[in-house]
């Protein structure tokens, strides 16, 4: 370990020449260009809307059309080898010619599967017209021997097959789009509870030695983190805020974190820095081994060589990302105390740095709101741009629901029920409108039924505790489907409905 350490203290190579770039150092690409190719995406989107794809590209669906067409003639040759004299099967049994267009009706969709009936009609043009000297003559021939009855069924059969192809693909796209939603949800919540568990833990270990508890560190680097940026959107807001966050949780004595620009390039210039800190070492094995990983690495990873471990200047690297996976920043920790650098250290700090990108890239849509709206909590904000672009990627169903109580004792009991009947998976705000408690709660997921379901359970608690006494004679109800309006303008509108 002795040895590790001189190696560290051995002089830094030159720093790395900042990339060319222009704009914000940790914003995202341009937009204009995004646009552009959304503009497109939208439209191959729209003339192929039922194929089981993620992408509407035009290579996608040119491939597509040409895999038909070249599946259809290959079943049309083999067919002709094979019985030359009957190659659509006519006199067959079972026309199994027609398995190819519903099979491919069946994965593409049923705009391929005309496509492929259409191939189906050109090799039979092509087939009759083989067996005619003259043109004119085949074309009669081809035109009094057409088998109409034949043909009329095997499109009727793919039409089927692509509007069943089309039925399940429109409920597996919704399918991946809820559980995406709560696949992000359980991991926040995952994460929620790992905070949750160590903050009692430091608490009850450290309560003397800390003026402050983690859970009130966080939600102060989380406010730090908007006020920073609605003053000043082209720096990192609050580095120095979250690496004394890891000074305080991890014992972390000397780190740095450095910005990237907008191709992802790691700055070599630190925007924040806590200890006696070195310039960046962009070429060091642990750096290269968390921005290829895009993962957390430190000195102890199996996944990478013991020599380039013993070569490495950090301690610990890891990559600052958002939820989308974007890369904005890079964190290397350079000095940490030997008995620091265990497992429950290295996770509470993958936590704590999830937990700062989340607080940087909500969205431009969310900070909108948290500037309309100063009392209206993160996570509300945060959830209601997600659930609204889920709305209409998939046209899946949230709702919000706000109850606005009364100022007499008995409503500011029944006020204090409600907040206790909160689900885990539902998002509460609330706040006092001239003199009134207003209760504003999100129902992800929900709609107008489990809104109905949401209330039905309120008057059943009010019936059981004040003497079957109505949810009416407590509060006025309010409620407002997500994907009607914008968010910010929803909510806002929601908030001055309840002040009326």
């Amino acid at each position: 370990m002795g040895e590790n350490v001189n190696e560290r203290q051995r002089p830094a190579s030159p720093p790395a020449s900042p990339p060319n770039g222009s704009g914000r150092p940790w914003a995202a690409s341009p937009r204009p260009a995004a646009t552009a190719a959304q503009k497109r995406q939208k439209f191959w989107s729209r003339f192929f809307t039922r194929f089981d794809t993620d992408s509407g590209s035009p290579r996608k669906a040119a491939l597509r059309i040409v895999e038909t067409i070249a599946l259809v003639a290959a079943a049309l040759a083999v067919a002709w080898w094979l019985a030359p004299e009957d190659p659509f099967g006519l006199q067959a049994q079972f026309p199994w010619l027609w398995l190819m267009p519903a099979i491919l009706a069946m994965r593409y969709g049923s705009t391929l599967g005309v496509v492929a009936v259409a191939t189906m009609l050109g090799g039979w043009y092509l087939l009759m017209h083989g067996h005619q000297e003259d043109e004119a003559q085949a074309v009669v021939s081809a035109a009094q021997a057409f088998p109409q009855a034949y043909f009329l069924g095997g499109l009727v059969l793919t039409l089927l097959c692509g509007q069943f192809a089309e039925v399940w693909n429109a409920r597996s796209r919704r399918l991946r789009g809820v559980n995406a939603y709560l696949e992000e949800r359980l991991t926040m919540l995952t994460k929620n509870h790992f905070l949750l568990r160590l903050s009692h833990e430091r608490l009850e270990q450290d309560l003397l030695s800390k003026p402050l508890t983690l859970r009130e560190s966080l939600d102060r680097m989380r406010a730090l983190t908007l006020t920073q940026y609605l003053l000043d959107p082209a720096r990192m807001p609050a580095p120095d805020a979250f690496l004394q966050i890891l000074v305080q949780s991890c014992q972390v004595e000397s780190a740095s974190v450095f910005a990237c620009d907008i191709h992802g390039h790691v700055l070599p210039e630190a925007v924040a820095s806590v200890g006696k800190v070195t310039p960046l070492v962009a070429d060091d094995p642990l750096v290269r081994y968390c921005l290829t990983q895009q993962k957390l690495g430190h000195i102890q990873t199996e996944s990478l060589n013991q020599t380039l471990r013993n070569q490495s200047r950090y301690l610990v690297c890891a990559p600052l990302r958002n939820y989308e996976g974007r890369q904005f920043g890079l964190l290397v920790v350079e000095q940490l105390p030997f008995l620091a650098l265990n497992e429950d250290t290295l996770q509470l700090m993958s936590v704590l740095i999830d937990y700062y990108a989340d607080g940087i890239e909500m969205g431009d849509s969310a900070r909108a709101i948290l500037q309309q709206l100063p009392t209206c909590p993160p996570e509300l904000a945060v959830d209601l741009v997600r659930l609204h672009r889920l709305k209409r990627s998939t046209d899946i169903d949230s709702s919000l629901v706000a109850l606005v109580f009364g100022d007499d004792e008995l409503s500011r009991d029944m006020y204090d029920q409600v907040r206790r009947l909160k689900r885990a998976a539902d998002v509460v705000w609330t706040y006092k409108a001239g003199g009134r408690n207003v209760l504003m709660t999100l129902l992800p997921l929900a709609g107008p039924a489990a809104v109905d379901g949401y209330l039905m359970r309120i008057e059943t608690a009010s019936h059981a505790q004040f003497d079957n006494k109505s949810l009416a004679n407590f509060a006025a109800a309010h409620t407002a489907a997500l994907g009607s309006d914008e968010p910010m303008r929803l909510l806002i509108n929601l908030v001055e409905r309840c002040a009326a």
